[in-house]
């Protein structure tokens, strides 16, 4: 029995640290942290250096395929190539630009769809906020190339309401005005033009734009909207008329005339 508790009191006593010599009793309590708790804190350092490096070798990565991603952009030279870069750059910082560059190539090839949605990913994607806002117009640009025309003049109009002083504010107030006009209200139509025409003066660029769309809405005219059958009864007056057979020729009334009787000697 005493054994076992001799063996007990053995296991149970801390270990005492053996003190250097000539170690200066002011740096005695740091050299008792070091001994008990150095260990513990050097396996935190080391994790934490490691943390650290990983996030700046992620940093720099991330870095890396954002600058690759700009010279891609910059290099695109087709649609299909635009595809391709949001494809393989869409979760880096310049997917923004890259989207957006894709969505007005969808516009001037005439897919409108394609490049409402488009626009719409700008939106959703976090998008900072020059582009964000760029994406709003072009929106409403795609809109109206759908021809819902409703959608676009709000668009339009909520653009030029919250942007007052953005440069593409012109933009906006002319798409309103082409807007306008195709939905038969050409008297908002110019009354939009004559302010934008006053608020810009001494700008030639927007003058001359608001000049000629001022010609524009003058002289366009809504095509009315036609029922099938109407353009149905349009076309067969349209369609020349059959032409008619030549008369047949005359029978005379006798079918034989009689020859003279010859002379008598």
């Amino acid at each position: 029995m005493s054994t076992e508790k001799s063996k007990a009191d053995k296991t149970t006593k801390p270990v005492l640290h053996t003190i250097p010599e000539n170690l200066p009793e002011e740096l005695l309590p740091i050299y008792d942290w070091w001994k008990t708790k150095g260990p513990a804190f050097l396996t935190a350092l080391a994790t934490a250096a490691v943390l650290a490096g990983g996030v700046f070798a992620f940093r720099a990565y991330r870095a890396s395929k954002t600058a690759a991603a700009n010279q891609a952009i910059l290099k695109a030279s087709s649609l299909e190539d635009l595809e391709n870069v949001v494809a393989k750059y869409g979760a880096t910082k310049a997917a923004g630009t890259a989207r957006l560059r894709l969505a007005k190539a969808y516009y001037d090839a005439s897919n409108y769809q394609a490049a409402l949605q488009t626009y719409d990913e700008c939106l959703k994607k976090g998008t900072a906020r020059a582009l964000r806002e760029i994406a709003e117009l072009g929106r409403a640009h795609a809109l109206e190339g759908l021809n819902r025309l409703d959608e676009a003049l709000s668009d339009f109009q909520r653009f030029e309401q919250q942007r007052t002083g953005h440069f593409l504010y012109p933009q906006a107030v002319m798409g309103a005005a082409r807007v306008l006009a195709m939905l038969g209200r050409k008297d908002e139509a110019k009354n939009r033009i004559e302010k934008l025409k006053a608020e810009k003066t001494g700008d030639e660029a927007v003058e001359m734009a608001v000049a000629n769309l001022d010609g524009v809405i003058t002289r366009y005219e809504p095509r009315a909207e036609r029922s099938l059958f109407d353009m149905a009864e349009e076309a067969v007056k349209a369609a020349p008329a059959p032409e008619k057979q030549a008369p047949a020729a005359e029978v005379p009334a006798a079918a034989e005339q009689q020859q003279p009787a010859a002379g008598q000697p």
